[in-house]
C-alpha cells in the first residue's frame, strides 16, 4: 500500500538558512522521548559534518533509558540558556512546548522542523509533515538534502527516533517509507538489537515495581473501549521513582483487547495532571487533544489539565467517549 499524502518537502529557504548560519541552538519538547531526542542528536551530528557549531538545550534532563544515544552529554538542561545564535531550531513541537524562552527568541534564524498535525506553525520556516511517522524521518530526509553522509552514530540516532514512534515498528503509523529508511540506516551502522534492549530491555527494578501498583488500579468504560490508570506523587514516594519512570505506561493499557483509546492521567501538582492518550488507529486523538489544551497527532496526543482528579478523569473520558462515538458509533454495551 502506498502513502494517500506524499511527503510534505521542507519548505522553501530551509537549506539555504541552515547553510547561511554558523551557530546553531537545538531544542525539542520538555520531558523529550526518543524520537526528540534521536532527531535532535541526529541533526546536531550532521550540521557538525558540514563545518556548523552547535549547541543542544532542552528544559528537562535525557531519561536514562535514552543515555546510551551518542552525543547526550552535549545535551544541557534547564528553564534558560544563556548566548545569542544564528539560528534556533525546535524539533518534534512548536516553539512554546519547549519551556524555554517565553517567547524571546534567542537567534535570528527560527526553524520548527514537527510531524505533528496540531502544530499552529508560527514560524515562517516551519516544515511540519503530519505524514511522517517520526521527526527523526524528516530530519534523515533534510540529511539527504543536504547530502550530508551518514556515518554510524547518526544512524543510530535517527533509527532510534523513528523506532520508537513508531512503537518498534508495530504501530499503524508504520509506513514502507519507514522502514525503507530503517533499513538504510541499519546499512549505515545501527544496531537494532542494542536500541531495543536499552529502550525497552533494561528497566529498573523500581520502574518495574511502580508499573506494577499503577497496572492494579486499571480502570476501564463500560463499553470497554476506553481503559486509563493514575500515576500519583504517593506511588513515586513508595518505589522511589520518578515521572521519567513513565515513559511507555499508556502502551500497556493499549494493549488490552478491545481498547480504542488508553489515558495515562500522571499528577504534576497538588491538582494538575497530564494526560497522555494513545489510541489503536481507528481514532483520531488530534482534534481531542486540542480541546483539552494539548497537542499530537492521530494516534498519540496529550495535554495538561489543572483540577481534582475526578473533575480531570471524568472530562477526559467524557471527551475521550464522544470522540469515540462520533467516530465509531456506540459501542455495544454503551448502546441504549
Amino acid at each position: 500500500m502506498t502513502r494517500k499524502v506524499p511527503a510534505m518537502s521542507e519548505p522553501s529557504g530551509l537549506v539555504a538558512a541552515l547553510r547561511d548560519c554558523t551557530t546553531v541552538l537545538i531544542s525539542v519538547h520538555k520531558n523529550p522521548d526518543g524520537d526528540a531526542l534521536g532527531s535532535q542528536l541526529g541533526l546536531m551530528l550532521g550540521l557538525e559534518k558540514i563545518g556548523k557549531k552547535v549547541f543542544l538545550h532542552n528544559l528537562d534532563p535525557v531519561p536514562e533509558i535514552y543515555r546510551f544515544l551518542p552525543g547526550t552529554d552535549r545535551i544541557t538542561s534547564g528553564p534558560s540558556v544563556k548566548g545569542a545564535y544564528d539560528a534556533f531550531i525546535v524539533l518534534d513541537a512548536d516553539p512554546p512546548r519547549t519551556g524555554l524562552f517565553n517567547g524571546s527568541w534567542p537567534a535570528r534564524t527560527l526553524i520548527n522542523i514537527d510531524h505533528h498535525v496540531t502544530n499552529p506553525r508560527e514560524w515562517p520556516l516551519t516544515w511540519l509533515d503530519p505524514e511522517a511517522t517520526a521527526t527523526g524521518e524528516m530530519i534523515y530526509r533534510l540529511m539527504t538534502g543536504l547530502r550530508i553522509p551518514f556515518d554510524k552514530d547518526m544512524a543510530i540516532c535517527l533509527y532510534t527516533a523513528i523506532f520508537t514512534d513508531t512503537g518498534s515498528f508495530r504501530y499503524s503509523n508504520t509506513t514502507p517509507e519507514s522502514m525503507r529508511i530503517a533499513a538504510t540506516l541499519i546499512e549505515a551502522g545501527a544496531d537494532p538489537w542494542m536500541v531495543t534492549e536499552n529502550v525497552y530491555e533494561s528497566y529498573a527494578f523500581k520502574r518495574i515495581r511502580l508499573l506494577g501498583k499503577v497496572l492494579s488500579g486499571i480502570e476501564q468504560s463500560r463499553d470497554g473501549r476506553i481503559a486509563w490508570v493514575l500515576v500519583t506523587d504517593d506511588l513515586y514516594r513508595q518505589t522511589g521513582t520518578s515521572a521519567e519512570d513513565t515513559d511507555s505506561f499508556v502502551n500497556f493499557v493499549r494493549s488490552i483487547k478491545g481498547v480504542e483509546v488508553a489515558v495515562l492521567f500522571r499528577q504534576t501538582g497538588a491538582a494538575q495532571y497530564k494526560i497522555s492518550l494513545r489510541a489503536k488507529g481507528r481514532v483520531d486523538l488530534s482534534g481531542l487533544a486540542t480541546s483539552l489544551g494539548g497537542g499530537g497527532h492521530k494516534n498519540a496526543a496529550g495535554g495538561v489539565l489543572d483540577g481534582t482528579f475526578t473533575d480531570v478523569r471524568d472530562k477526559v473520558i467524557d471527551a475521550v467517549a464522544q470522540a469515540l462515538e462520533a467516530q465509531m458509533g456506540k459501542g455495544p454495551q454503551a448502546a441504549s
